[in-house]
């Protein structure tokens, strides 16, 4: 048995979650240790720059390790970082 194709992926129903990144909860922590630039933010969190990028600009969601790490750099918990609701 083979992997499945993405095209005979399960499509998600109405129980569709979304989660980003809380920018200005993110900015104000970041800015408290130093980090005042993308790249100075993905070089503390171990990624690259575009990945931040996407990060923040909601195109990308981090692993929970990434995201347990992110916590971590900043001092906060993951659920202070993101939030986490029904998708639109």
């Amino acid at each position: 048995m083979g992997a499945t194709p993405k095209d005979d992926a399960p499509a998600l129903d109405g129980d569709a979650v979304a989660t980003r990144i809380r920018l200005s909860v993110y900015d104000t922590l970041a800015r408290s240790k130093g980090l005042t630039t993308v790249v100075a933010q993905a070089r503390k969190h171990g990624i690259g720059r575009q990945h931040m990028f996407d990060i923040r600009a909601g195109r990308s969601l981090p692993s929970l390790p990434l995201a347990l790490r992110m916590a971590a750099d900043l001092n906060t918990t993951v659920e202070t970082l993101f939030e986490h609701g029904r998708a639109e």
